[in-house]
């Protein structure tokens, strides 16, 4: 039996060339992980995407598997035998062979009882689940006590000391093992979460497409809680009709029909709302500014703004969608009162379905002191917490606030606030997304989705209503190469016109540029 033969660009192929590979029978899957855990062991010493992962037998033997139903003819979904990555908040069984640590070394010994429902479809279907990705638990993005700070695979120099938050060397969001992952090909896709950016923000800094959907799409059991209210897992992927894939494979009750039938190559059917990009800008404290990449990203969101406009069945300009400011009630913002209230309450509800951990509640997470003998990989002190001082030295208190975000713990367990004062914050949180907010413009402007920049806290307002909000990638700053790109919001249940949306978009603006780790290994492998 001849060899078969194995493509020089799996770290770069998509899904869908894959499955076309698998199909054919030039390929096996244990062929496609072979080479995405070589990608793992080649990079991920310096990326830290990783946090844990099975032994390279026991995927070689699932692989295996899967390659011998492929040939019986028992395929279990769309994506048998294709390689995925999750984000390590996602609880997967200890027989699986990974931790689930949500990145906190206060649940590094926590043990799940069961998969978590979304993990378990993947399995059902057919997926082979490499491991698990770094995560932020609280600044700089991308940082973790368990799995040190998450590089981004397009970032010439890396992480630097003294940038912000989510600055320009920075990964971005907490679901940024995910994308880097993805980004630096170890796996075509690869599931987060997101509360507040955390999917679309390291998404489009990898020039990855991701969908955080409609709130309450897909289980939430088994993920390691901020809200309810806001929570949801997510695919990323390199194409629009990778994303719809894993969609379909994760939904509790699946569309009738499959997400890929919506990824259509024009704009003619669809219509556009754009928002001020300059208005919606990060602030200096989340974005340190940079004035070229400014510029460049200022001149490419116009020229997509106009690309679109000469193509859509119609558009409205600066559309007024309500500010990630106008939030406050009573003298407090409700956004972030209702995360908080729920954060304890979802957190202990979390605890009580696990097998084993050193936690007993909310309390003892609050109270959770980092042992002297941990060894983490301690973040520069001006990449610490604003309130590190960047002058002081980076102390072990100052550790443990940074291992389990302990200024987000605090004001969660301080908070006093009745289910009458919570209700009203709710209402006012879903008032101002849903219908002061997404679905007047929608309304009143006769869009069918919104547009804006990945750059900006467009991902609050969507969060707030409960809508579903994709990335859509656009390109690389001169600066220092990260990627950069817009979002786009639809209304409720509407995932359907956001890959019409993403489709059309990766028609005109093509397929993005693999990351260096990618594309040197592509040279290489030409060469020899």
């Amino acid at each position: 039996m001849s060899k078969p033969v194995i493509p020089a660009s799996i770290a770069n192929a998509d899904a869908k060339s894959l499955l076309r590979l698998l199909e054919s029978g030039s390929l096996k899957s244990v062929d496609i992980v072979n080479q995405c855990l070589d990608q793992i062991e080649k990079h991920d010493g310096y990326l830290h995407a990783m946090l844990s992962m099975p032994p390279r037998q026991a995927l070689r033997a699932v692989a295996s598997s899967l390659d011998d139903e492929r040939a019986a003819g028992r395929l279990r979904s769309p994506l048998h035998g294709i390689p995925v990555i999750i984000k390590d908040n996602i609880d997967t069984h200890p027989s699986l062979g990974m931790k689930t640590t949500a990145g906190s070394l206060a649940l590094l010994d926590s043990k799940p009882r069961e998969n978590a429902p979304v993990a378990q479809k993947l399995i059902d279907g057919g997926l082979i689940i490499l491991g698990k990705a770094n995560l932020s638990v609280n600044l700089p993005s991308g940082w973790s006590a368990v799995g040190g700070q998450t590089q981004s695979p397009y970032v010439r120099g890396g992480a630097q000391e003294g940038d912000t938050k989510d600055g320009h060397s920075m990964p971005s969001g907490s679901s940024s093992g995910s994308a880097a992952a993805v980004a630096a090909g170890y796996s075509p896709l690869s599931l987060g979460t997101e509360t507040n950016g955390s999917l679309v923000w390291p998404a489009s800094r990898c020039l990855l497409y991701s969908i955080k959907p409609t709130i309450g799409l897909i289980s939430q059991k088994g993920i390691v809680p901020v809200s309810h209210t806001c929570d949801s897992a997510g695919p990323m992927g390199k194409t629009p009709y990778d994303v719809a894939l894993l969609l379909d494979a994760i939904l509790d009750t699946p569309p009738h029909t499959s997400f890929t039938s919506s990824v259509t190559e024009s704009w003619s059917n669809l219509s556009v709302g754009f928002v001020d990009y300059k208005t919606w800008w990060h602030d200096a404290g989340f974005l340190k500014p940079v004035e070229d990449a400014t510029n460049q990203m200022y001149g490419s969101f116009q020229d997509a703004y106009d690309r679109i406009k000469s193509s859509a069945k119609s558009s409205a300009d600066n559309v007024p969608l309500i500010l990630p400011g106008d939030f406050d009630l009573n003298g407090q913002d409700s956004m972030l009162t209702v995360l908080l209230a729920d954060f304890s309450k979802d957190f202990n509800a979390y605890l009580k379905n696990l097998e084993s951990t050193n936690l007993t509640d909310f309390n003892s997470l609050r109270n959770f002191k980092v042992p002297d003998d941990a060894k983490v990989d301690w973040p520069k002190s001006e990449q610490a917490p604003s309130y590190v001082s960047v002058d002081q030295p980076l102390t072990r208190s100052h550790v443990n606030n940074i291992d389990h975000n302990q200024v987000r713990i605090d004001s969660a367990a301080d908070l006093i606030l009745s289910s009458d004062q919570y209700d009203a914050h709710l209402r006012n949180v879903r008032d101002l997304g849903r219908t002061r907010g997404i679905d007047k413009i929608l309304n009143e402007h006769n869009v069918d989705v919104i547009i804006g920049p990945a750059d900006s806290q467009f991902t609050k307002i969507a969060a707030a209503a409960g809508y579903p909000v994709a990335s859509l990638p656009l390109g690389r700053l001169n600066y220092n190469g990260r990627g950069f790109g817009m979002l786009a919001i639809a209304g409720a249940n509407q995932e359907a016109k956001l890959f019409e949306a993403m489709g059309a978009w990766h028609a005109t603006f093509g397929p993005m540029e693999p990351s260096p780790v990618v594309a040197k290994g592509l040279e290489a492998k030409a060469s020899s």
